[in-house]
């Protein structure tokens, strides 16, 4: 197996130690891009794959959390991305995987990069409802007035009403909470 299906392999199976093996024998292999799906057609970053595996429900939360840890610790880019554009925090928030998001920011992952239309974790995380990782994305320096995205033309606040009246899989319970948040009434 080579070491690039070996990571792979390792986040799919849900096993930290094995990654850890994995990584220790080739730390760059931390970053390399996983290709999965049909023919192989997705390209995605060791930590997206991770939130990939978490939303389709192959992996728990707890072993995405250790997974996420094990990559840190092994080297990986927080801030890594595909061709989308997408950090890992932009992705963990779109699919609703709360918890990795909060250890991606632990970690240093950037409040305010810009995905593929121009949007941030924080329209995301709006978006989906999920009020801890706003909190914890203000917290980190989140712009709640960043300029408005190319997908709706809206901040973050815009997205989370988008949100309510469209709810994605893995959307939050929490947009109350983050309309308050972000200054709506």
């Amino acid at each position: 197996m080579s070491v690039s299906a070996a990571v792979q392999a390792a986040i799919e199976a849900g096993d930290a130690s094995a990654l850890r093996r994995v990584l220790a024998e080739s730390p760059a292999r931390a970053n390399e891009l996983i290709r999965w799906g049909g023919d192989g057609k997705n390209v995605t970053h060791p930590l997206h794959y991770i939130r990939d595996k978490r939303f389709d429900k192959t992996i728990s939360e707890d072993d995405a959390l250790v997974l996420i840890d094990a990559l840190i610790e092994g080297g990986s880019d927080v801030d890594g991305h595909a061709e989308n554009r997408e950090t890992p925090l932009h992705g963990a928030a779109s699919l609703g995987a709360e918890d990795v998001g909060m250890r991606l920011i632990e970690a240093g992952a950037r409040a305010n990069a810009l995905g593929g239309f121009g949007e941030t974790p924080l329209h995301w995380a709006a978006h989906q409802g999920l009020d801890r990782l706003v909190v914890r994305l203000i917290a980190a320096g989140a712009d709640l007035d960043i300029i408005k995205d190319r997908r709706w033309n809206a901040t973050p606040l815009g997205w989370m009403q988008h949100g309510l009246a469209e709810r994605l899989p893995g959307s939050g319970r929490g947009h109350d909470k983050v309309i308050a948040l972000l200054g709506g009434s």
